[in-house]
């Protein structure tokens, strides 16, 4: 895709601004004229591309075509000093605004200094409490672009500190592992779900992020000293509890794979072995004929009983098999597929889709869905099932998850008048 032009979804973004700073009314960002269809609107670069500008909503700005023609590729700034320059010499009043239009917070054509930026910032703070990096991405903020954050403040968090805002935990391998051992400590049986900013404790992600040594939860609580509540199973451990199992009864088969027994479960037995019909050769035990393999019915009373403790929703598919008594290969086995295994056992998966979305994803996502003629989700539970990426992720670039659906449905509506 060229990246000279802007997307739908920031077009839609740019008239609304508009719109919020105009009293409802659309129109050209320099000379104020009112716009009443797309036909008659240009959206323009306010540093030119030519220059180096980005086909960003920061840098979007909606004009007549009468203007945009003159401006060409042109900044502002140059143009601005141009048209007064060329109403001086028609005898007009030069200390008269070029119109009444209200204008953004942010003034582009002087200089932002660092008193400017300050003030700007300043007043945001004071309104809002707190700012985030996402805030200066968000035109209708008014907020100066995040490049003045390093220019005068080297980072956000050296601009908290100076506004006096207390600063989120920045993460490092070494800090990370002091507090999984202190919050451990405490709580000896805390689960992955525990892994929550009001604990403070980083996500799991960031935690495997900085020690790619470890998997999953369980290497991490295995390496914290704790019980992981169930057993460590070795082959040889494997082997040896088996064998003890098969001096009382002829054969073990994919139902006697538990813990109760004594015995591993399925998910065990064929990461050693493959296949249930190796193992059983393996430790001496009667081949089970196909029809006493686990059952769908099985299958499915098995996830009723881990869903009755833990709930529908999980994290991840790896997530779900860590609960799961059976292996991965059973539930192909007997529903063709583990999607199809989802949508019969009725459990959600959080991340079946895209880990990371940009603004831009999330906002094409959101607004392809409204145009489909489909409705705002009631619920943020709603999202997975109809999917759209996940409220904390909508919740990246937005105060709210049900901001972008409410902006696009006023956008949608406005121009299909």
């Amino acid at each position: 895709m060229n990246d000279r032009f802007f997307s739908e979804s920031i077009q839609y973004q740019a008239v609304l601004s508009n719109l919020e700073q105009n009293n409802g009314q659309l129109k050209c960002a320099f000379c104020g004229k009112n716009l009443t269809s797309k036909s008659e609107c240009h959206f323009d670069h306010i540093l030119a591309y030519a220059k180096g500008g980005k086909s960003t909503l920061e840098n979007c700005q909606i004009l007549c075509m009468d203007c945009n023609l003159s401006k060409s590729d042109k900044e502002m700034h140059d143009f601005l000093l141009e048209e007064k320059a060329k109403r001086f010499m028609s005898g007009e009043n030069i200390n008269s605004d070029i119109s009444t239009t209200p204008q953004p917070t942010v003034i582009i054509n002087e200089k932002m200094t660092k008193e400017k930026f300050d003030t700007i910032v300043g007043e945001f703070i004071k309104k809002k409490g707190d700012i985030k990096k996402v805030d200066f991405t968000r035109d209708k903020n008014g907020l100066p672009s995040v490049a003045y954050v390093t220019k005068y403040y080297g980072s956000m968090n050296g601009l908290k500190l100076a506004f006096g805002i207390k600063l989120d935990v920045v993460w490092t391998r070494e800090n990370i592992w002091e507090r999984l051992v202190e919050y451990s400590k405490i709580n000896p049986e805390f689960k992955q779900a525990d892994l929550v900013k009001a604990n403070n404790l980083p996500s799991l992600p960031c935690i495997l992020s900085y020690y790619p040594e470890y998997k999953n939860f369980s290497d991490v609580k295995i390496a914290l000293g704790l019980d992981l509540n169930y057993e460590l199973w070795s082959k040889e451990k494997v082997v040896v509890a088996c064998k003890k199992y098969l001096k009382t009864h002829d054969k073990i088969t994919q139902r006697d794979l538990r813990k109760e027994n004594g015995l591993p479960t399925t998910k065990v037995i064929y990461n050693f072995f493959g296949t249930m019909q190796r193992f059983q050769e393996e430790i001496g035990s009667i081949v089970s004929k196909r029809q006493e393999f686990i059952s769908k019915e099985e299958i499915l009373a098995a996830t009723e009983e881990i869903v009755s403790k833990s709930g529908a929703m999980f994290e991840s598919r790896t997530a779900f098999l860590e609960m799961f008594p059976y292996s991965l290969s059973v539930i192909i086995h007997r529903f063709g597929s583990f999607d199809s295994f989802v949508e019969e056992a009725n459990i959600k998966l959080l991340n079946t889709k895209k880990a990371k979305y940009t603004k831009q994803e999330v906002d094409n996502i959101v607004l392809a869905y409204l145009k489909d003629g489909n409705s705002i989700p009631t619920s943020a539970k709603q999202l997975s099932t109809l999917n759209l990426p996940s409220s904390s992720t909508i919740l990246r670039f937005y105060d709210d998850w049900k901001e972008p659906f409410v902006v696009f449905s006023k956008m949608i509506s406005f121009t299909s008048k």
